[in-house]
């Protein structure tokens, strides 16, 4: 199976998602870090979805960008999880386009 087939079959992003949600529960003092890679990693995904032919979602990059900024400035998590959760609604509303 290649990279393209893997991300039209499995559900990479449910699958990070679960594993954040159990590593976040099973240690909530590194709360920070998970949220942090699990935007990194839907990010990544994103750019492979990109590279693999389809078009760029700016969630993809909100997630890169939050991602990145929380390993940085750890106490600002709850601001930069807002802000990308709320950028991320008006997307997918179609309320904000690019």
């Amino acid at each position: 199976m290649d990279i393209a087939q893997l991300l039209h079959h499995w559900p990479l992003e449910a699958l990070a998602a679960i594993v954040a949600g159990v590593a976040i529960l099973l240690a909530p003092r590194v709360l920070n870090y998970v949220i942090a890679a699990y935007l990194l990693v839907f990010g990544t995904i994103g750019l492979l979805h990109f590279m693999y032919g389809q078009a760029i979602r700016p969630q993809t990059i909100f997630a890169l960008v939050a991602g990145v900024l929380i390993l940085i400035k750890p106490n600002i998590l709850s601001y930069v999880v807002g802000i990308y959760l709320i950028l991320t609604g008006l997307f997918d509303a179609g309320i904000l386009r690019l």
